[in-house]
């Protein structure tokens, strides 16, 4: 396949505010994939390339936001570390797969994995904003988080689109933790996922680096400012809000 040259002016404009705006979801919350994909699509890269395009900015977007985390000292790594492998071996799966879609599969994958993201959100809501009161401090690794990041990680790979709201709630529901600090240990998840996602597009071929580039720039950009957010005291209202979004 051949990829697409450099975007136009147009189109330059258009990937710099969805960068942006997915990489402050991509800190501040999850899935910011649910703007980036899409908006390049309308903006004429094909969905299956579009797919791996946006690789690059998850890929930078939640490792910047892991080193402002590091550095404030709120991830829990000994227990992330754990959750690691899991999302790992996921991931690989399902970028195999996803990266072999046809054009007109990777436009239902993304098309589904939108309505998923909000069914997600809307199915219990409340649960999001409860504080350490009703949750726990600590991350709670079971062998069943074990089993359902392996399903998130094959999603991550897959299609990308959700898996972070996905982490979210596998982190708040079974892992019993509050949202806030959940947070912090997707971050990483998401990080491990979506390298592994990238070197498997970037081997097949499925990145159009023209495009790749400026998104992940404002991405990485916003993230930093995403980050000062997702650490602040009303982090859990915020997440939510711009998930809902």
């Amino acid at each position: 396949m051949a990829l697409p040259l450099l975007p136009d002016p147009f189109q330059l404009a258009g990937l710099l505010l969805a960068g942006g705006v997915g990489g402050f979801i991509n800190t501040v919350s999850a899935s910011g994939g649910v703007v980036a994909v899409p908006a390049m699509i309308e903006l004429g890269l094909p969905a299956e390339l579009a797919n791996g395009t946006n690789r690059l900015s998850a890929a930078i977007s939640t490792l910047t936001a892991t080193v402002r985390f590091h550095q404030a000292g709120v991830i829990p790594w000994a227990k992330a570390l754990q959750l690691v492998p899991a999302i790992v071996a996921g991931s690989l799966v399902g970028a195999l797969v996803g990266s072999g879609l046809d054009p007109e599969g990777a436009l239902l994958a993304v098309a589904v994995s939108l309505v998923i993201v909000l069914l997600l959100l809307l199915a219990r809501p409340q649960r999001w904003l409860q504080g350490v009161e009703a949750l726990g401090e600590e991350l709670q690794v079971t062998p069943l988080l074990h089993l359902v990041m392996v399903g998130i990680g094959f999603w991550t790979g897959f299609i990308s689109l959700g898996s972070g709201t996905m982490t979210l709630l596998a982190l708040a529901w079974f892992g019993r933790q509050d949202l806030a600090r959940a947070n912090h240990v997707k971050i990483v998840l998401r990080a491990a996922g979506c390298l592994v996602a990238l070197v498997v597009f970037t081997a097949r071929l499925q990145v159009a680096w023209g495009w790749a580039v400026p998104l992940s720039l404002a991405g990485m950009v916003v993230a930093l400012i995403g980050s000062t957010v997702a650490l602040g005291e009303q982090a859990s209202r915020w997440i939510y809000g711009s998930l809902i979004t």
